[in-house]
């Protein structure tokens, strides 16, 4: 009984030796085990037997302590022809001892590993490595280094099968991995890989970004490449799918004002294997349009078209166009006119015109740097005087407050002294005016235009009716039928120098008026009495012309 509780609690089996590793700048062989249990504390010592070169194992060192497991055992050279076991010894019967199995120094590297892929994160654009694992059986540890001198510089170790090579996007370089055994045996060194690195360039003006890239380096081959891209923060969608040894391509979805991240994303089939590149983001924005661009005013000037318009802000407005026509709906570029500074109010000259003919129709159009409309103005049109059956023009339109009153205005010195005939708040069609003389325009007043602090007045073109002096007397009236005035009718008559008189046949001047105001035939708040009197007209034309007429005036009642 007591001999078999001994065997119960005494060491249960042979010590597990686990490596030899030798260390070629010392000549130091480190042997390892694992220790056995000991319940019982019936361990007595260890011994460590060496044979070199197939020869006979002899001991070349006990140790007492059970906690030990590991030797460096020296030897002459670097020779790596040793082999070595360890014998357990207990005190169970004072004999007993177990051995462990022959193990010879170790120098089987491990198994060479390539990297799988070196890819920019999406989410935080760390560059990771990755690999699978290494099927040798004595893997200890990966090392990742940087090869960009070409020998290896360390950046870390892992016993994961990846690792973040780089926290910063920008820093790129050739990355390569070893595969470590127990005995700090390196495989050979990967081939070094670099994902791809995109670049790009926005022309805002062709709508278009032009990309280059740096393929994927490492792989045998590059089966496709695809561009993806996110509008506005979106998922990202596939856009364009290229071959494996493309690196440019040209993007010409884009709208200004958009926010777009893009990143190539490349394919190796032979391993089915991807990798994306960096992230490229480009914040566009809209050109901003001229604040408040108004056409304020189109305005004869002697036989040209004064064309003015305002904005308050130009923002990003490099050029006006001045768009023109004869048709409201079909309207041509015809000058540009480029901003000065920060000038905000702007006129143009239009020599080529007819204003005693046509109606010319204007529109200014704000265009940016490259040529793209940024905005329209209203449309407005000149005013066009005709006098034919009747004296006619066509509004002023587009006035933001519209029209306050229009004025018709009279020169008998052709356009040296103007005077009002009329004002009204709608546009003339009168015939009032139709037999006389001298020249005529219209005038139209803008509505006070708060935006601009303005109110502008447009002249019409001037119309000058200059027909030679003709006359006719009435010579007979009746004081209490329909024909019960004295008039002077004609063309061509000055009426504010011409003047009539009328005398009774005493000679008495009973009435003496301007030729363009009828008689009622009154004298002294009286109706006159039916008799013969003589009249007196002192005529002037327009062309300089000068009459006297004299004759009787019969009022018959």
């Amino acid at each position: 009984m007591l001999f078999l509780t001994i065997q119960s609690f005494a060491i249960t089996g042979p010590p597990q030796i686990l490596r030899a590793c030798i260390n070629s700048k010392d000549s130091t062989v480190s042997i390892s085990w694992r220790p056995p249990s000991d319940a019982c504390a019936s361990f007595t010592h260890y011994s460590i037997f060496a044979s070199y070169n197939g020869g006979a194992f002899t001991k070349i060192i006990s140790i007492p302590l059970l906690s030990v497991s590991e030797y460096p055992h020296k030897i002459n050279n670097s020779s790596t022809k040793w082999q070595y076991y360890l014998r357990i010894y207990t005190l169970c019967d004072g004999l007993d001892s177990l051995q462990s199995e022959t193990l010879a120094i170790d120098i089987q590297r491990p198994q060479a590993l390539e990297l799988d892929s070196v890819s920019y994160d999406l989410a935080t654009q760390n560059i990771t490595a990755g690999w699978s694992q290494n099927p040798s059986p004595d893997t200890k540890l990966y090392k990742i280094y940087n090869f960009s001198s070409g020998n290896g510089d360390s950046i870390g170790v892992t016993t994961n099968t990846n690792f973040t090579v780089s926290y910063n996007p920008s820093t790129s370089f050739p990355v390569v991995i070893a595969t470590l055994d127990s005995c700090n045996l390196s495989s050979v060194l990967s081939l070094p890989h670099v994902p791809a690195r995109l670049t790009g360039t926005l022309d805002s003006c062709k709508r278009q970004i032009s990309f280059n890239w740096t393929p994927y380096q490492g792989w045998s081959t590059i089966d496709s490449q695809t561009l993806f891209v996110s509008v506005n923060n979106s998922v990202y969608i596939r856009h364009t799918a290229t071959s494996g040894g493309a690196n440019t391509l040209i993007y010409n979805n884009l709208s200004l004002g958009d926010r777009l991240s893009f990143y190539i994303r490349s394919y190796t089939k032979a391993r089915s294997i991807t990798s994306s590149s960096n992230l490229l983001t480009f914040k566009t924005r809209k050109p901003n349009a001229p604040a408040n661009l108004y056409l304020s005013n189109v305005n004869v000037k002697q036989e040209t078209l004064e064309v003015s318009f305002k904005v308050t802000d130009l923002n990003d407005t490099w050029k006006f166009t001045l768009h023109k026509g004869t048709n409201q709906n079909l309207l041509f570029p015809e000058s540009q006119i480029t901003p000065i500074g920060n000038t905000l109010d702007y006129q143009h000259v239009d020599n080529q015109v007819s204003v005693d003919q046509n109606k010319y129709y204007y529109r200014i159009e704000a265009q940016d740097k490259c040529g793209f409309t940024l905005s329209f103005s209203n449309i407005s049109c000149n005013m066009l005087l005709e006098i034919g059956d009747k004296l006619i023009h066509n509004p002023y339109i587009e006035w933001r407050e519209g029209v306050g009153n229009y004025e018709l205005q009279h020169s008998n010195d052709n356009g040296s002294t103007w005077n009002t005939l009329q004002t009204s708040s709608a546009t003339f069609n009168t015939n009032d005016y139709q037999d006389s003389s001298g020249c005529f325009r219209v005038l139209a007043f803008e509505k006070p235009n708060n935006s601009f602090n303005t109110a502008s007045v447009s002249s019409s073109n001037t119309v000058c009716v200059k027909d030679d002096m003709t006359s006719y007397v009435v010579t007979a009236v009746n004081p209490g039928g329909d024909n019960n005035r004295f008039i002077i009718a004609g063309k061509g008559i000055d009426h504010s120098t011409s003047f009539y008189q009328v005398y009774n046949r005493w000679g008495e001047l009973l009435v003496q008026k301007p030729t363009d105001h009828a008689w009622d035939l009154t004298y002294k708040e009286q109706i006159i009495p039916s008799d013969r009197y003589i009249y007196v007209v002192k005529l002037y034309g327009f062309q300089g012309e000068k009459k006297t007429e004299k004759g009787i005036l019969n009022v018959i009642r």
